[in-house]
């Protein structure tokens, strides 16, 4: 008994938190308990247990503060999770990050992925992504140089706030910190984590892929798959997302076939007009951010007429969801048709039209393995046929 009024008055004291189920169902209320099986929530009509399978997320009930102070270094860790942070060194194989909040990490560099020390236009982000992905058999040293990045192999040794220290061919090389855009450390093949249990964002931006999670009093605590344990206050949690694997964007998936066909145009010109009309993946066709009625989203595709659009379904979902509408910058002109269909079999049929609201659809995908979207030829030719489908994605 006095246990459950502890944890009651606990939870009085707790910032308001938000529940996001698959069904699209919120409960609100004081967290009470967290695990990586169940949440329980405290409600007016008592305290209500979910299981993480039925979750999408877990957001605060009211906005959050703007986040104190801009990153020095983006860190990338081998488990998936990244990390905003004030500064990074490292030592004899002992990686130390500071975090926003002052919070000093000790963790191996063989927990450490790669480490960034720069910012980057999208020119440069996308040489970096490249490096990130390829495979290397030794430690990379990237340099900035004149708006470009370049590398070296090596090892990487001591970091601290004034120099990089690289074994490059037997020499150890002293290299300004100011010169390096980043480091990616050497990852052998063969490491395999666990399932995650959840990824938790907190207010600075940082995203840690969990492994385990518990609520300590008024802080969270969790586990990384790496085995790094962190504790923040509920107050510095943005998100706790449990859709890992259950909730799927169109935008993060590679399209089985793309198929643009122009109103008007001729073969000649069909492959520069493709690039221009294409589909855009979480962004507007004329750039920026999607934008429906006002309101701008991070996720979804924008498509302009004739777009056909195939994707084939990892796994076994239940209901497809978007948010439908032309886009805000053409609004009230584009009239387009929408048809999506499951394998063979018609889900929607309908026009989408600048001058009405944007419209929510929830489609039953079971048993679909393939998914197909055609944004038609509208009343107006293909004039401002600019369809956004925001928060796109397919749940089980």
């Amino acid at each position: 008994m006095w246990t459950f009024l502890a944890v009651l008055a606990v939870a009085s004291a707790q910032p308001g938190f938000k529940l996001e189920t698959l069904g699209g169902d919120v409960i609100a209320g004081p967290i009470l308990r967290i695990s990586a099986e169940e949440v329980t929530v405290k409600t007016p009509d008592g305290p209500v247990r979910i299981g993480v399978e039925q979750l999408s997320g877990l957001v605060p009930a009211a906005a959050l503060p703007p986040t104190q102070g801009q990153p020095r270094v983006w860190v990338d860790l081998v488990d998936g999770s990244s990390l905003l942070a004030a500064d990074y060194a490292a030592a004899e194989g002992r990686a130390r990050i500071t975090a926003f909040d002052g919070q000093l990490l000790d963790l191996a560099t063989d927990d450490v992925a790669a480490v960034r020390f720069q910012p980057q236009d999208d020119a440069v982000a996308a040489e970096w992504a490249r490096l990130l992905d390829a495979r290397h058999d030794t430690d990379l040293l990237v340099i900035r140089t004149d708006g470009a990045v370049d590398y070296h192999h090596g090892v990487i040794g001591e970091v601290t706030e004034a120099l990089v220290r690289f074994a490059l061919e037997g020499d150890l090389l002293p290299v300004k910190r100011s010169k390096v855009h980043g480091l990616i450390y050497h990852r052998p093949a063969g490491r395999e984590f666990s399932e995650a249990a959840c990824r938790v964002l907190d207010v600075d931006g940082s995203r840690w892929v969990a492994g385990s999670i518990e609520l300590d009093g008024g802080s969270l605590r969790w586990t990384t798959l790496s085995g790094l344990v962190l504790a923040r206050p509920l107050s510095a949690i943005a998100r706790v997302d449990f859709s890992q694997g259950k909730v799927v964007y169109l935008s993060d998936l590679e399209p089985e076939s793309v198929e643009w066909t122009p109103f008007f145009g001729s073969d000649a010109r069909l492959e520069a007009m493709s690039r221009f009309f294409g589909p855009r993946e979480d962004q507007g066709l004329r750039s920026g951010p999607l934008e429906l009625e006002g309101k701008q989203y991070q996720k979804g595709l924008a498509l302009h007429s004739r777009t056909s659009i195939v994707y084939r379904l990892p796994g076994d979902f239940r209901r497809f969801k978007a948010i439908v509408g032309i886009d805000d910058r053409v609004r009230p002109r584009g009239t387009a048709r929408l048809l999506i269909h499951g394998d063979q079999r018609v889900l929607l049929e309908t026009t989408i039209a600048g001058t009405n609201p944007p419209m929510s659809i929830d489609l039953d995908l079971t048993g679909v393995r393939r998914l197909g979207i055609l944004v038609d030829f509208g009343d107006d030719l293909d004039v401002a046929d600019h369809v956004d489908l925001c928060e796109a994605r397919v749940v089980k």
